[in-house]
């Protein structure tokens, strides 16, 4: 059996004057706060800046007049956050969004007479507190450095809490052989999950899964940034499916140069031989794959224009070994005799008249 399949995947983001992103919903998250004086009143017309560490794209806001800023669809990434208003010192926060995330900063100005920066890092919390929604980001270095079969990034997915994956067998000649991406989430079948990717629906629609596959585009690892699985009880905006909802986001171009190469390979020579195969005295089955490619993301305009392309060629030559019992000659005539099972080298069971009850003569049904 010959196989073959090609994914490419370009991403463009540009600036000029003020930021558009060919994929605009890509990865997004919100970002709001409270603003207070050292007493805990509140303070309008604070003027918020948020300025992304990797491309310096600048976003701006002021308080409301219950105190409050919000940011909403940021693309994710680290952030810093500064705070200025006149007769308070200035104050900088860094944080780090993550896909489909709510964020929440708030800031209590001092007075002061001169103008100063107090810088306040913080990490995100893991329990959101504008919403009751559970969720875990698989982040951009585990996804990097964890070892994958068949290089399938959602193997991952088993890393979150509550995640049972289904196995399947080639053997096995049923609908899911062979299906990928398939796991039940706190006892959720598989088929009521919701995938999306950079912002957009990315869930297949046919009933019997025919493309093997929940996931209608299975973007290569490479071009994964980060993905978060949120479990329950997530809001309105998802309310698609009563599974749960995996957010994947790619990567884009920043204002540094990176570049990969790479060949994944796979063979029988460390196969295991199947144990049914084994059993009946088969070799293992031909199994080739040639997974290659690479990608490259470097600022055109620096703080302005950048760029990513991604390429992966897949190339799998694989012979598959199928089981089966059929039933032997003498089993189709009806002779389940002794001489019969001596020479299949079986054991048959006495084999009775279903309405009477009575044993067959020789263990053999008649014609």
């Amino acid at each position: 059996m010959n196989n073959s399949g090609y994914r490419c995947l370009v991403l463009v983001a540009c600036y000029f004057g003020m930021a558009c992103e060919l994929f605009s919903q890509a990865g997004v998250a919100s970002l709001s706060g409270l603003i207070t004086d050292p007493s805990g009143a509140v303070i309008p017309g604070v003027q918020v800046t948020a300025v992304n560490q990797a491309t310096q794209l600048s976003r701006s806001t002021a308080s409301d007049n219950s105190g409050y800023y919000t940011f909403t669809s940021l693309p994710i990434g680290r952030y810093s956050i500064s705070v200025k208003q006149a007769g308070f010192a200035n104050k900088e926060a860094v944080l780090a969004l993550d896909p489909s995330e709510k964020a929440r900063q708030d800031f209590q100005l001092t007075v002061t007479g001169t103008s100063s920066n107090v810088e306040v890092t913080s990490v995100a919390p893991e329990i959101s507190r504008d919403d009751a929604s559970i969720g875990t980001v698989v982040g951009n270095e585990t996804i990097i450095n964890t070892p994958l079969f068949m290089r399938n990034w959602d193997d991952l997915i088993r890393l979150v809490p509550g995640v049972q994956a289904q196995r399947y067998t080639e053997q096995s000649g049923g609908t899911a052989s062979g299906r990928t991406g398939s796991f039940n989430i706190h006892g959720i079948d598989s088929l009521q999950n919701n995938f999306i990717l950079d912002g957009i629906d990315n869930n297949t629609f046919s009933e019997n899964v025919q493309e093997l596959s929940t996931q209608a585009a299975r973007p290569s690892v490479d071009v994964i940034g980060e993905f978060k699985l949120i479990s329950n009880p997530y809001t309105a905006v998802y309310g698609r499916s009563p599974g749960a909802v995996v957010d994947v986001t790619t990567k884009g171009g920043t204002n540094e140069v990176h570049g990969l190469l790479f060949e994944y390979l796979r063979n029988r020579v460390l196969d295991a031989n199947d144990f049914f195969s084994n059993r009946s005295g088969l070799p293992k089955p031909a199994n080739v794959q040639n997974q290659f490619g690479g990608n490259a993301g470097a600022p055109i305009i620096k703080n302005k224009l950048f760029g990513f392309f991604n390429y992966e060629g897949t190339r799998i030559r694989r012979g598959i070994t199928r089981i089966s019992t059929v039933p032997l000659p003498n089993e189709r005539a009806g002779d389940f005799s002794a001489a019969a099972a001596t020479a299949n080298g079986v054991i048959y069971p006495t084999i009775k008249d279903p309405v009477t009850g009575i044993a067959y003569a020789n263990n053999t049904i008649p014609v």
